[in-house]
């Protein structure tokens, strides 16, 4: 009996946890307690569409990046298939395309002259020759792409502009493929718009479906590309939204940098391989603006849970690529170690988002983030030339023991695996909203900024 109430005390508590780790979440945006209860429609929704994924390769060398482009098979024959979605990739590796149930063929290109579209005298491995793969609802399939070296396609005197053929609205793309609806470099021609605002925040967190049907996430410009200025990008947390920059972007100083942004539905996974997730689409955004501007060194500025999505992208965009581009993380209040509330949503009494189990101090994306083992052992690197700063907030309150910004703990904040790779630490009085306000916190991502730069 005593074993029993024990048993039952544990669980008020964890629920209590829970409940309070929910309120957060849904006082640090716009949800509703509604939204909270549709989550599990929301997320039988994704679990809907299955996936293909292999490795892409080449006969020899490449000389361009590689182009994997997958065809949705119709009923009417091959003249109304559907180029339903492209991966692109620096270097011969790994690809993967989450999609809804049907038929589809894949194939690759070269693309020699990185202009994006296939040319007549670019090697090709063609789709419509290749075996169909079928997905079922929730099921993966497997499919290695070889482009050989005398691929062409006979009789082809036209260039095919593989890009625009995929694009079309967010409700047809949504029978095709999931993450094919991405903003690539897009401009944002006005931050204040509620489309960057909080309500779109929340329902990135809680109708992750809905949003990655909208067409707006993905990665903006706040204007033209400038070869000459670097890009710092902006990427926010936990139901988080671009407008939350606004005071960095204007302090951002202009005539060196360009300022970008990634929005995304911060309810979705992280991404622990394999599964590719959060980290491994801006990975691969990351990669594809790469490929089309040509540039060699960028910088990250991270919010919150955006530090551990930021870290996961960087570790994979160097796997990848074998390149060093992005030189500098900032993260600013990032829940290092995680939080100790998300290790016990599995009493909670609704479905929750599946970041939230992400954000649990012993789940696999928090190791592998850090470490090369599971049973860390060795710790993993970012790349070597990618410097960290660390700046945190923190206000203890009354005559409590911990001391937090009201949302992260400054022991997850400060998680000593994050701080031994930190160049620099640098704690602020303030809330952990508050903090992005904050002029100092502006003059001091622009100090790192010049420094590295």
């Amino acid at each position: 009996m005593r074993c029993s109430r024990i048993n039952m005390q544990w669980r008020s508590v964890a629920l209590v946890a829970v409940v309070s780790f929910i309120l957060a979440t849904l006082l640090a945006g716009c949800a509703t307690l509604r939204d909270v209860m549709d989550f599990k429609k929301q997320l039988a929704a994704v679990k809907q569409y299955g996936r293909i994924d292999g490795e892409v390769r080449t006969e020899h060398e490449n000389e361009g990046p590689l182009v994997v482009v997958l065809v949705r098979e119709t009923p009417d024959g091959p003249e109304d298939d559907v180029v339903a979605d492209t991966y692109v990739r620096v270097r011969p590796g790994s690809y993967a395309f989450p999609v809804a149930a049907g038929t589809y063929r894949v194939g690759a290109y070269e693309d020699r002259n990185r202009n994006g579209k296939y040319d007549p005298d670019e090697p090709v491995a063609r789709p419509l020759t290749a075996d169909p793969v079928v997905v079922s609802t929730g099921e993966v399939a497997n499919y290695d792409v070889l482009i050989p070296t005398d691929g062409r396609i006979p009789g082809l005197a036209e260039s095919i502009d593989v890009f625009g053929i995929v694009a079309r609205t967010p409700e047809e793309q949504r029978a095709f493929s999931l993450w094919a609806w991405t903003v690539q470099g897009e401009i944002c021609e006005d931050l204040d718009d509620e489309e960057f605002g909080a309500e779109a925040g929340a329902r990135g967190l809680w109708r992750i479906d809905d949003f990655m049907n909208e067409g707006v996430m993905g990665i903006y410009f706040m204007e033209p590309y400038d070869q000459d200025r670097i890009p710092v990008l902006f990427v926010h947390g936990l139901s988080g939204y671009p407008q939350q920059f606004s005071v960095l972007i204007e302090a951002l100083d202009r005539e060196r940098f360009q300022a970008w942004f990634y929005f995304y539905p911060s309810g979705f996974n992280l991404g622990f391989p394999p599964r590719s997730g959060i980290s491994g689409h801006l990975s691969s955004l990351i990669e594809r603006l790469q490929v089309r501007y040509d540039f060699d060194e960028m910088a990250i500025v991270a919010y919150s849970m955006g530090g551990l999505v930021s870290r996961g992208a960087i570790l994979r965009y160097y796997e990848r690529t074998h390149r060093s581009d992005i030189r500098q993380l900032i993260s600013i209040s990032t829940p290092w170690g995680g939080d100790v509330s998300a290790s016990r949503i599995d009493a909670a009494p609704v479905e929750l988002p599946l970041s939230f189990r992400d954000m649990n101090p012993d789940s696999d994306y928090q190791w592998w983030i850090f470490y090369e083992d599971e049973g860390k052992e060795t710790a993993k690197l970012l790349p070597p030339r990618t410097e960290f700063d660390l700046l945190f907030g923190f206000r203890k309150r009354g005559s409590s023991d911990v001391s937090d910004d009201g949302i992260v703990s400054v022991n997850s904040a400060l998680r000593i695996e994050a701080q031994k790779q930190a160049r620099s630490l640098r704690g602020y009085d303030e809330g952990h909203v508050a903090i992005l306000r904050n002029p100092d916190v502006a003059e001091r991502v622009n100090q790192i900024l010049a420094e590295r730069f």
